[in-house]
């Protein structure tokens, strides 16, 4: 899919807060699954799909037997969901029709939200109490607990499901290493911290996302200030995530009905760039773009697992809406 301005929209009636995007073998089919909350009738979970081959939205529904408040991918077809009562099941997705509960994960408290690592981790947010580290193979009981009663969210880092970085209430950031102690950033950000990934090529690098409007990144080997600052949007970062393919590129959602699409390309793997070159050929740190397709607050954001150049965004009104980055920008990476 090329950005030529215009984006694909999935609407329902339905309110919605949760996004995952599926691993697929087509580098031409992105596949995203969303999960709507069925606060007066059952949930839903949507697998919409674009085919960049015919540029058209594909969808399957499946009934579940609980609204939705959080989704993360397990596999094409099996999803980690946490209901909106706050219990987490591991559900297979079968070709229609209802889910399948292959197991659930009991809780202390209400869960929120929920992280799945390729290491077969999973991680459970439970406001209130803290963060419980699940060993799926093994689904009787937590493998880990991290207390921290003011937990917000959590994510997990990318080459070791023994550390993961969570965010609170109070506009701080830790990382956790579940073989030593914890470390901090204390005021990451001014209100709370809403949204936290893990470079995936520079693990050591973290960005958070906060009540401020702020996006920063970390070096968490040096973490007395933050790397990159950007203030784009006019209210909460909700969610934030990196690509996993170019990592320059961030995406950011907001409760101002906004995503943005940034470039850090002088902290990414692509090596440091000269960010206030006259060239404009270069990629270069700042704004590339605002999408502006929602008309009620954007909660969740996911690059496509399998085509580096298209991500989706959901809002609370039950817009999905699938873009992609500006040729221009794609082609300063490329060249």
């Amino acid at each position: 899919m090329e950005d030529t301005g215009t984006s694909h929209v999935y609407g329902i009636d339905r309110h919605t807060l949760c996004l995952t995007a599926l691993p697929s073998a087509n580098s031409a089919q992105s596949l995203f699954a969303l999960g709507t909350l069925g606060v007066h009738e059952p949930g839903e979970i949507h697998v919409v799909d674009l085919n960049t081959d015919d540029d058209v939205l594909h969808n399957t529904v499946f009934t579940h037997t609980s609204g939705i408040r959080a989704l993360s991918a397990w596999s094409e077809k099996e999803l980690l969901v946490v209901n909106t009562e706050g219990s987490v099941e591991l559900v297979a997705l079968p070709i229609a029709g209802e889910t399948r509960v292959v197991a659930t994960l009991e809780q202390t408290g209400r869960a929120s939200r929920v992280l799945s690592h390729t290491q077969r981790q999973a991680a459970v947010v439970t406001p209130g109490v803290g963060v419980a580290v699940w060993d799926m193979a093994r689904v009787a009981a937590a493998a880990h607990s991290l207390a921290q009663d003011d937990v917000e969210c959590a994510a997990w880092h990318p080459a070791s499901a023994a550390q993961l970085a969570t965010g609170d209430t109070h506009g701080g950031v830790r990382t956790w290493d579940m073989r030593t102690a914890a470390t901090a950033i204390s005021c990451a950000h001014t209100g709370r911290v809403r949204a936290l990934d893990y470079n995936p090529n520079r693990p050591y690098h973290l960005a958070s996302g906060g009540c401020d409007g702020a996006m920063r990144i970390w070096d968490l080997r040096q973490p007395r200030g933050p790397l990159i600052t950007a203030a784009n949007h006019t209210h909460w970062i909700t969610a934030l995530q990196f690509n996993a393919f170019h990592d320059q590129l961030l995406v950011t959602a907001g409760s101002d009905a906004l995503v943005s699409l940034e470039s850090a390309v002088s902290v990414s793997s692509a090596g440091a760039a000269d960010t206030h070159s006259a060239d404009s050929t270069r990629p270069t740190d700042g704004l590339v773009r605002h999408y502006d397709a929602h008309e009620s607050s954007v909660y969740a954001v996911q690059w496509s697992a399998a085509d580096p150049w298209v991500f989706a965004s959901l809002s609370f009104d039950g817009r999905l809406v699938i873009s992609g980055v500006p040729r221009e920008e794609k082609y300063k990476i490329l060249l």
